[in-house]
């Protein structure tokens, strides 16, 4: 083949496809999507296909992660991951798994044991301190400690595992404690109300919240169930999804994905699975993971990259739009001179 007859100089010709097949592959890999897993007992993050369930890799372990609890991407697909035993929080390249930084460090601002992790407005995340029973409050650029965001105890918070952002704005949290769902004002974080107390409908073991339009929905670990609430005034709605449905068993995350169906997933604690259930009726469409796959073990909070929500309507995440194109630079080491070296051949050819 002759490359001269397109007026091309063989190097120029090289080059450009070696650009090409590395952008590419750099945007195909590093920005697809994909479910993240806490698995706690094992202490490990791991990455499942987000259509089928099957999976991928081990995204994280190790030292310093030390029991994975919450996870959010950011907008340039990166993941915060709680490590709640050294009681700091880790920032990882979503694509390559490496870890960037530990961003908060250790017993920063007085926190104990990270648990929810959830982005807030101006560059900060809101982070859960389970023993502190506080809201804590950090720059999610520098990892900076702002302030303390929701008091420790306030409105009764005890063991503040999951929250959200709700419908009018304000912050909701699942005070484990006290099996109850608190609303604070989205602005000082003052306390605004209980919104579902204990026993409300049956619940037993809250452990995890999400709102989809006409319903706040609660993980009752103790019973198996999700239960669904008047998001306006906290009122049972009933079960959303049935005791023991699909096999559920200590649920302890909910979170919706991004295909088309928009359909539900939930931590299975005591089975080691990822179980699915329809959005429309809550009615159990399958397993999404089964028992311990690629080594779960204690599946405790889920997030999706790729996936686009507001963050009030995602169980441990706001997904993300656009790669960073800084955290390209290791692919590209990596995939440069193997696409050079086989074009090269290509054209000797």
């Amino acid at each position: 083949m002759n490359y001269r007859t397109l007026f091309v100089p063989k190097k120029i010709f090289m080059f450009a496809l070696v650009a090409i097949v590395t952008v590419f592959g750099w945007t195909t890999i590093a920005g697809a999507s994909g479910a993240f897993i806490s698995s706690e007992n094992n202490n490990r993050i791991l990455e499942f296909e987000p259509d089928d369930g099957e999976f991928f890799r081990i995204f994280a372990q190790g030292a310093p992660l030390d029991v994975p609890l919450g996870l959010a991407f950011d907008n340039d697909e990166n993941l915060f991951v709680s490590s709640c035993d050294n009681s700091s929080v880790l920032y990882y390249d979503g694509g390559f798994a490496g870890l960037i930084s530990i961003i908060i460090p250790s017993g920063s601002g007085g926190l104990e044991c990270p648990s929810s992790l959830l982005l807030g407005p101006n560059r900060t995340i809101l982070v859960a301190s389970l023993i502190s029973d506080e809201i804590l409050r950090y720059n999610r650029d520098t990892g900076d400690f702002i302030d303390v965001f929701v008091s420790a105890g306030s409105g009764g918070l005890n063991a503040p595992r999951d929250m959200k952002f709700g419908p009018n704005g304000n912050l909701y949290v699942v005070s484990e404690g006290t099996n109850e769902v608190i609303e604070y004002n989205r602005n000082t974080g003052d306390f605004v109300r209980t919104l579902v107390t204990s026993g409300s409908g049956g619940l037993d073991g809250a452990t995890a919240l999400f709102f989809i339009p006409g319903n706040l929905l609660v993980a009752s670990s103790n019973t198996d169930e999700i239960l669904s609430y008047n998001p306006d005034d906290g009122t049972s709605q009933g079960a959303y999804v049935s005791a023991g449905s699909g096999g559920l068993d200590n649920p302890q995350c909910i979170d919706f994905g991004f295909d088309a169906a928009s359909n539900m997933f939930v931590c299975s604690f005591d089975t080691d699975e990822i179980l699915r259930f329809s959005r429309a009726d809550g009615s159990f469409l399958g397993v999404f993971v089964p028992p311990g796959d690629g080594s779960l073990d204690g599946p405790v909070y889920i997030a999706f990259k790729d996936k686009t929500n507001n963050s009030g309507s995602s169980s441990c995440s706001i997904a993300a739009a656009g790669a960073d194109t800084n955290s390209a630079l290791p692919f590209i080491l990596l995939f440069a001179p193997i696409a050079f070296v086989a074009i090269r051949r290509i054209v000797k050819a």
